[in-house]
């Protein structure tokens, strides 16, 4: 007995991996782009990703930085390098949300209350990437597609970051 049983669990462990590896195999054809879901680039200006929240959890931080509910329907942080570098998306319903939001976003800074100082507003392609100072970081932030994106980092690696990140999420 114990001699048929040992080759018929061994058949079904076969398949069920199989089927594991087919799943995991489809899965990753069916990814969607960065920009379509928030996706985290992997490193930063050389900076490997360190930790990351998504999801609830990543949407509760933004709500609970700006003491509001926002229209974000997705959500990831990234902290790179222990925290020299910070990337914020919130996803939203689309474009026009998004800009939105990007566009009160700069209202609000503008007006002054806020620990961030306008620095520069810089223009990519048919997009603006806003500039600030605050918090001993340099900070950029802008909209791709259905994304609104920050991004916080030291000095010595800005630069470099933001260039990436624009051509991550162009």
């Amino acid at each position: 007995m114990m001699k048929r049983i040992f080759p018929l669990a061994l058949v079904t462990l076969g398949i069920l991996l199989s089927f594991a590896a087919f799943g995991q195999l489809h899965r990753g054809t069916l990814r969607a782009t960065p920009e379509e879901s928030g996706a985290l680039p992997a490193q930063i200006a050389g900076l490997d990703l360190s930790s990351y929240e998504s999801g609830e959890a990543a949407i509760s931080e933004f709500t609970s930085m700006h003491g509001q509910e926002f229209p974000v329907t997705s959500g990831s942080i990234g902290y790179y390098g222990n925290g020299r570098i910070t990337l914020w998306l919130a996803g939203t319903g689309n474009k026009s949300i998004a800009a939105d939001m990007v566009s009160n976003m700069q209202a609000r800074i503008a007006e002054g209350n806020s620990p961030f100082t306008p620095i520069d507003e810089i223009q990519n392609n048919d997009r603006k990437v806003y500039l600030l100072e605050g918090m001993g970081q340099k900070h950029y932030y802008f909209q791709s597609n259905n994304l609104v994106i920050w991004l916080a980092s030291d000095s010595s690696t800005a630069d470099e970051a933001i260039q990436q990140i624009l051509e991550v999420y162009p």
